[in-house]
């Protein structure tokens, strides 16, 4: 992102807030100095323009709604893009917004105070159709969003039995039938384990589920009292404090970033108890209370801090391709295209690199050693400055991240190629593929062409490298598989939209089997899994985050088809880690594209326990083959725990904040020696950690004994080993 995209509206020198001694503060607010901490492009020349000044924490002292302000003067347009560059267009980018609920028109009805369309009498108090008030919520949120309506909860202030519906006629309708179902549903449900019995079900509130019920009680009175701040203020209503804030509606529209009612800033309502409302006119975000101005200086500054998760998910991909050299006895002086696999969507062709031709002259052993040796410090250096730029983008990014580096196959969808030209030199084709315009993807398959049994067992015998988590037992044996259901589906309310639904099954002691545990649905197609060729074998560190479907457009369809997915014990003899028999079943009342039995057996590093090695084996089913897989993978992941811990900070954060741990490398890649003051010591540790997982990956695709067979053989070509690294974050998020 560059200088030029997002112009200046505010003096340079506007940095901080500027308090004066006149009534009213004001904030000169920029989008382009929190995109100038990440970036280091060519500089415009263009000068900033200057902005009028708005009051923007005011205090009223006879207690009196404030004057409205007069109309600020007409701004010419900002002048953005370049015709050079196609990230400079001067067309808005991609709609970037921080909620996945946006108001649809009922919603926005019922915030501006507008009377509802319809009432529903439930005949009954709500609290003696359904005691759970989680549930309540979820249905008349999945209603509202699923006929486009808005239907009132019932509130326990009101013991009212009559539900409010704001929409169109038809949308009223539609929404009375929903409920009417729902209100037959619940009646005739009989109580499930975990589910809340009716309060006549109990004598006195001193019994566990009496106070569980009186503690719903005291919730539903807060959210009672606090949905009371996502409507707008009455006509007339007088605030005691009131604040003014200046949003760069230019560069980013505050509807789109926040939705049409500003929905997303409803945490800071209900936190601070302060109405919000924004002037698209004027773009200014007005904040009113009746409590405190400290309370206005914080909302104000949570609102100002959205900008920097703006800029964390709209900030172009740092992607960075690395070569690691390889031994002296893996050196080839040549580097060839195969044809590859068909990767994403669109099933673009692609190419795999492989190494070939002469093997290095026994006189240039030393040379190339101490070459190889300055070429890994430059690498170390490259991959240290761009995990920094990743990490200090992404402190405001609110939701899961997850950091893991990958091991698999290496395609390349885009590369600069001399015509006609069958090879290229190692050294050309280390600079060429650092070149921006460079794109690749990672094949998570191993290609590993044994028998599942002679690699698990392989890998049992890996006790020089890997140790069981936290059992004490030195036998590898004895790790336990954990098994993932997989389901590629289409949205059943969008055909064009593909979704994930993963199930993870945990093992029940009582009967030695298991049972589903938990259900994450997710958006996006089927990744990448199938390759033809043999290439060169890489490691991806990749930040990536979870692109989870908002539990608002899950529809029942969908839970019921989850809630279906259930264990099925394997026939005696079929072990599902070594035959890959399925152990799930699922109902039949969904179209489902794809299938696939996630296995994952989990080590820790016996070098650095703190290290996790995974090693996951992926099999998929088709119709002529339900329970026998028609096709299997291995991949393999590498983390630190301590990564989790960190960035599950992120998934927390409230709109506004801002995570707390360090975001630089030393701190993500700590030394094994802690007194190793030595310059990305942590990161040279972490890369030798890779090293020994490829060599062994080597061991396992190949088998120990044909390894050995291969460092006799004296032939010309290379046998595809790990020869390439790499350091990529997810393209779809950073």
């Amino acid at each position: 992102m560059t200088d030029d995209y997002f112009r200046l509206r505010e003096k340079e020198n506007a940095k901080e807030w500027q308090v004066k001694e006149e009534p009213g503060v004001h904030k000169g607010n920029t989008v382009d100095s929190y995109f100038n901490q990440y970036v280091d492009e060519d500089q415009s020349s263009e000068s900033p323009s200057e902005e009028p000044t708005l009051p923007k924490v005011q205090k009223t002292a006879t207690g009196h709604r404030p004057k409205p302000q007069p109309q600020l003067p007409n701004k010419k347009p900002v002048q953005v893009g370049n015709s050079n560059n196609p990230r400079r267009t001067g067309v808005r980018r991609q709609v970037i917004t921080l909620t996945a609920r946006q108001d649809n028109a009922a919603k926005i009805a019922f915030r501006n105070n507008k009377p509802p369309n319809g009432t529903y009498d439930l005949g009954k108090a709500i609290k003696d159709i359904e005691p759970d008030r989680a549930s309540i919520s979820r249905a008349f949120d999945e209603i509202g969003v699923r006929v486009g309506s808005f239907i009132l909860p019932q509130r326990s202030l009101d013991e009212s039995r009559v539900l409010h519906i704001w929409g169109n006629q038809k949308q009223v309708d539609s929404s009375i039938i929903e409920l009417k179902t729902w209100r037959y549903q619940a009646m005739t449900r009989a109580p499930s384990k975990g589910r809340p019995l009716p309060k006549t079900a109990f004598a006195a509130n001193k019994s566990l589920i009496g106070q569980q019920w009186a503690a719903d009680e005291r919730t539903a009175k807060r959210d009672a009292v606090r949905q009371h701040y996502q409507r707008a203020p009455e006509q007339g209503q007088q605030f005691k404090y009131n604040g003014y804030f200046l949003w760069p509606n230019d560069e980013v529209r505050a509807t789109d970033l926040f939705g049409p009612s500003c929905e997303a800033l409803d945490p800071l309502r209900m936190e601070y108890k302060v109405f919000i409302s924004f002037d698209e006119a004027r773009s200014i975000f007005r904040v009113y209370s009746n409590t405190s101005v400290d309370k206005i200086y914080e909302v104000i500054q949570r609102i100002e801090n959205t900008i920097k998760e703006f800029v964390a998910r709209d900030n172009r991909p740092l992607t960075l391709y690395l070569i690691e050299p390889p031994s002296a006895f893996d050196y080839r002086d040549d580097v060839k295209m195969i044809p590859g696999p068909l990767v994403g969507p669109s099933r673009t062709p692609s190419k795999t690199p492989e190494s070939c031709g002469n093997k290095l002259n026994p006189m240039d052993v030393v040379d190339w050693e101490l070459e190889a040796e300055d070429s890994a410090l430059q690498n170390k250096l490259r991959m240290s400055v761009a995990i920094e730029k990743i990490l200090e983008r992404i402190p405001f990014y609110r939701g899961h991240l997850r950091m893991r580096a990958q091991f698999g196959t290496f395609a390349l969808v885009k590369f600069q190629w001399p015509p006609g030209m069958p090879t290229v030199t190692l050294r050309k084709f280390e600079t060429d593929v650092q070149s921006a315009s460079t794109r690749g993807t990672l094949i998570r398959d191993l290609q590993l062409d044994r028998p599942a049994p002679e690699v698990l067992d392989q890998i049992h015998h890996a006790d020089n490298l890997l140790q069981a988590i936290g059992t004490g037992d030195d036998s590898l044996a004895v790790v336990q598989p954990e098994f993932t259901a997989m389901f590629y589906l289409r949205h059943p309310e969008k055909a064009e939209e593909m979704i994930q639904l993963e199930i993870d099954f945990k093992a029940n002691t009582a009967d030695a089997g298991f049972e589903a545990s938990k259900a994450l649905w997710m958006k996006g197609p089927k990744p990448d899994a199938v390759a033809q060729a043999a290439p060169l074998e890489i490691f991806n560190l990749k930040i990536s985050a979870d692109n989870l479907v908002d539990p608002s457009r899950i529809t029942p369809r969908m839970e019921t088809f989850a809630s279906g997915v259930a264990f099925k014990k394997p026939p005696l003899g079929k072990y599902p880690a070594t035959s890959g028999y399925k152990i799930f079943t699922s109902p039949p009342n969904f179209p489902v594209l794809g299938v696939e039995q996630k296995t994952t057996f989990r080590y820790c590093l016996k070098a650095q326990p703190k290290f996790i090695v995974e090693i996951s084996r992926y099999d998929e089913y088709n119709g002529d083959s339900p329970w026998l897989p028609s096709s299997t993978q291995w991949a393999v992941s590498f983390y630190d725990r301590e990564w989790d811990s960190k960035l599950s900070e992120n998934a927390r954060l409230g709109i506004g904040h801002s995570a707390s741990w360090n975001p630089h490398v030393n701190p993500f890649f700590e030394p094994i020696n802690f007194a190793n003051r030595e310059p990305n010591a942590g990161l040279k540790d972490f890369l030798l950690h890779t090293q020994a997982i490829g060599k062994f990956l080597d061991e396992l695709k190949t088998g120990p004994q044909d390894l050995e067979d291969a460092k006799k053989d004296t032939g010309k070509e290379g046998h595809g080993h790990r020869s390439g690294s790499g350091v990529k974050e997810d393209e779809a998020l950073f």
